[in-house]
This record gives structure tokens, C-alpha cells and sequence, in this order.
């Protein structure tokens, strides 16, 4: 059997009989390509708008203490609902959408970082949205338990011997960002100033904390355009592979 009849065999016994196979196939093609990418990026440019949203509606309290974070939830727990609610879905947003900034890069520059700084971002916004479930638990605890008792708790939890497993990644939600920014700006996808906004935002953050919802609300959107943008890139590439 000569190396062409051999290759015609394989194809042969390789290529889907059913037309309905070859349909079924194509039909997973255009869901990778078009639509995975298309609800990506959409979740991505609204994340930034959820966050901010989640910060504005944050109760504002006296200090960082534990005590008057408890109280602050405990003060208005509709207002915590909303909030908390906001900050969930913006950070479960940016933690499955990421996960498709990688096909951005075309070649080998950067794509390393890429893919490992997106990973990182979805594991540091993945858990942080799994935490916001204790904004529940303590506004419960802020009405139901002298203020004593509910700082109690709080700490009980934090203390946990294994919860740093939890709680110890969420500093992964700004190193998986700049790693991945990294990435793209190394492989043309954005430019290098994408960090700078970041950082910036970042640091606003920190400076105001949570005693200016309205102005951490605005920061925010600076902090995380970088993701806003990515989607846009996403929703553009779907549009090009739809064409």
C-alpha cells in the first residue's frame, strides 16, 4: 500500500459519514469561536459596571474596624443585599470571562503570561465572590448578637486553620491582572498604559477605602476599564469571525 492510498484510507475512516455528525461538529466549531468569545466579552465590559455599582451601594462605615464593618452591614441589610449582590456577579463575571482573553494573542510573545495571569485572575476573583456570602452572615450577626458577640464570630471564622486556603488567594485578583496585561501588552493586544490604569485604580482604592462609596464606586471603573477593554477585543473578534 503506497503512502497517498494509506492517507486516503485515514481520511476516509476519519471523516464523519453522517451528515448530522458534520453538522453537530460545525455547530461546536461556531460555539467556541463565535458565541464563547461573544459572552465573554460582554461579561467583561459589564464587570467593571457591576463592581461599581457593588461599591456605590456599599454601606458606608466609621472605620475598617471589624466592629463598625459589622455594624455598617447590620445598619441597612437590604442596602448590604444589593450591595453584596453587585460585588458577586462582578467579580464571578471577571472570573469566568478572563478565562477567554488568552485567544487573543496570535503568536508566542506574551501568551505565556497571558494564559498564566488569567488563570491567576479567575482563581483570585472566583473565591472573592464565594466570600462575599459573609456580608449575609454578618449582617445577621450585627442585628441578632451584641456587637462584642458578632466581632466574635467574625474572628472565630477568619482564625479558621484552613480558611487562609480561601481568603489567601485573593491577593491573586491583582497579581493575575498584571500578569496578564503583561501578556497582551507584550503581544500588541493592549498597550502597556492598560497597567498603569490598574495600578492607578488600585491605589485609589486603598487611599479612600470604604469610607467614600461614591468616589470608590468612580475609581473602580478606572481600576477595572483594563477589563472592559479586553471584552471589547473579545466582541470584536467575534464579530470578525461571524463576517
Amino acid at each position: 500500500m503506497t503512502a497517498s492510498s494509506i492517507s486516503t484510507a485515514t481520511a476516509s475512516a476519519t471523516a464523519p459519514t453522517d451528515p448530522r455528525e458534520a453538522g453537530h461538529s460545525a455547530d461546536a466549531r461556531r460555539l467556541s469561536t463565535r458565541v464563547l468569545p461573544m459572552v465573554a466579552g460582554a461579561a467583561l465590559v459589564a464587570a467593571p459596571v457591576l463592581w461599581s455599582l457593588g461599591m456605590f451601594t456599599s454601606p458606608p462605615q466609621d472605620s475598617m474596624a471589624d466592629a463598625d464593618y459589622i455594624a455598617s452591614l447590620a445598619r441597612d441589610t437590604t442596602l448590604t443585599q444589593v450591595s453584596a449582590l453587585f460585588l458577586h456577579y462582578g467579580n464571578l463575571a471577571i472570573a469566568l470571562g478572563i478565562l477567554a482573553a488568552p485567544a487573543l494573542v496570535r503568536g508566542a510573545r506574551g501568551a505565556w503570561a497571558a494564559v498564566v495571569g488569567a488563570i491567576l485572575t479567575s482563581i483570585g476573583f472566583a473565591n472573592v465572590s464565594g466570600l462575599l456570602l459573609s456580608d449575609w452572615f454578618n449582617a445577621s450577626t450585627g442585628r441578632l448578637l451584641t456587637s462584642e458577640q458578632a466581632v466574635a464570630v467574625f474572628q472565630g471564622v477568619k482564625e479558621a486553620s484552613l480558611f487562609w486556603l480561601w481568603d489567601g488567594t485573593e491577593p491573586l485578583s491583582l497579581v493575575g491582572p498584571l500578569v496578564l496585561l503583561v501578556g497582551l501588552a507584550r503581544a500588541g493586544v493592549l498597550g502597556w498604559w492598560s497597567i498603569a490604569l490598574l495600578v492607578a485604580g488600585v491605589v485609589g482604592i486603598m487611599v479612600f477605602a470604604a469610607s467614600a462609596p461614591v468616589v470608590i464606586g468612580a475609581v473602580v471603573l478606572v481600576a477595572f476599564s483594563p477589563f472592559a477593554l479586553i471584552g471589547l477585543r473579545l466582541l470584536q473578534r467575534s464579530r470578525l469571525a461571524r463576517s
